[in-house]
């Protein structure tokens, strides 16, 4: 859990090089993310947020697409 990169919104639409757009539709569709409690802000883990995208179909080209 110390070594997992914890990311907001904003980092991991960077990282991912994905528009916020496309980010609330996965969000939509069951991106994992983490909460403390439900009135919390989510935050993603990347690996889990990386092998969520691949197990659903998306490959990584210049961006992620499905």
């Amino acid at each position: 859990m110390f070594n997992e990169q914890i990311l907001n919104r904003k980092q991991l639409c960077e990282k991912l090089n994905i528009s916020s757009a496309l980010f609330y539709k996965m969000l939509q569709n069951g991106l994992p993310y983490r909460q403390l409690d439900e009135h919390s802000r989510k935050y993603y883990v990347f690996d889990e947020v990386e092998t969520w995208l691949i197990n659903n179909g998306f490959k990584k080209k210049t961006i992620w697409q499905q």
